[in-house]
C-alpha cells in the first residue's frame, strides 16, 4: 500500500480551500466603492458515482482604496459550520486598466489564508496573477495563475491555471469559474475521491454572485 508522502496532508488541505472563493478582483472597483458577494463550489470529487463540486460556501467583499487598489476579504461559513475558521485578507493592485481591445486588465492579487481548527493552523500566503477582457464593456472574461505556499515544514509551494466570466445584470455580477489547483502534487495517496488529470492537483469548479455598490463600472 502507498502511503501518504510526509506533510503532503497540511500541504493538500492548505490548496484545497485557497481557491474556494470566486473573489479574484480582476477589475478594480474604483475608488470609494464596494462590493459584497458569496460563491459555492470547490473540488470536484466523487459520492455514489456521481461528479459533483464539493459544496463550499464563502462570503467576500472589497472595498476601492484607490482607483486601482482596493483590500479583499473572505470567510468560509463552511469550515465555520464544521467549528474551523478560514479568513483570506487581501490586497489587490491593478497596474493596468482597460476598458476594451486586445489589451487586458492587468491584475497582481495578495492574500492571507489563515485556517485553524484551534489545535492546528496553517498559514498560506497567496498570489493571484489575472488578465480580464470586457465584453460589449460589461461582461468579463479572465484567464490567470494563482499560487501559495503552505506553511508547513519545510514549505511547499503549490499552484495553477483558472478561467472564468462574470455576467453583469444591473449593480449584480453573476460568476462561473474554474480552476486546476496544485497541479504540482500528486493527490491520490491522500484525496483519491478528488477528479483530476491524473492525480495531480485537483479541478475546482464555483459559482457566485457579487452585489457592487457606488460607481463601479
Amino acid at each position: 500500500m502507498r502511503s501518504s508522502p510526509p506533510l503532503l496532508w497540511p500541504v493538500v488541505v492548505t490548496a484545497a480551500v485557497a481557491a474556494c472563493s470566486t473573489t479574484h478582483a480582476v477589475r478594480p472597483l474604483g475608488r470609494g466603492n464596494a462590493s459584497l458577494g458569496a460563491s459555492l463550489g470547490g473540488p470536484l470529487v466523487q459520492v455514489a458515482g456521481v461528479d459533483i463540486a464539493s459544496p463550499i460556501l464563502t462570503v467576500q467583499g472589497g472595498y476601492g482604496l484607490r482607483d486601482n487598489l482596493e483590500v479583499t476579504a473572505n470567510a468560509d461559513l463552511t469550515a465555520a459550520a464544521y467549528g474551523d475558521l478560514h479568513l483570506e485578507p487581501g490586497l489587490a493592485y491593478h497596474p493596468v486598466v482597460r476598458d476594451s481591445g486586445l489589451v487586458p486588465t492587468l491584475t497582481v492579487a495578495g492574500s492571507v489564508h489563515f485556517l485553524t481548527s484551534f489545535s492546528d493552523t496553517f498559514v498560506a500566503p497567496q498570489v493571484t496573477m489575472a488578465g480580464a477582457w470586457r465584453i460589449r464593456r460589461r461582461h468579463l472574461v479572465y484567464l490567470g495563475v494563482e499560487g501559495l505556499l503552505a506553511s508547513t515544514a519545510p514549505s511547499r509551494p503549490v499552484f495553477g491555471p483558472l478561467v472564468g466570466g462574470e455576467l453583469r445584470v444591473g449593480r449584480y455580477g453573476l460568476t462561473l469559474e474554474a480552476a486546476w489547483v496544485a497541479v504540482n502534487y500528486d493527490v491520490g495517496p491522500t484525496a483519491p475521491s478528488w477528479l483530476s488529470p491524473d492525480n495531480r492537483g485537483y479541478l475546482n469548479i464555483l459559482v457566485g454572485v457579487t452585489r457592487y455598490l457606488g460607481d463601479v463600472r
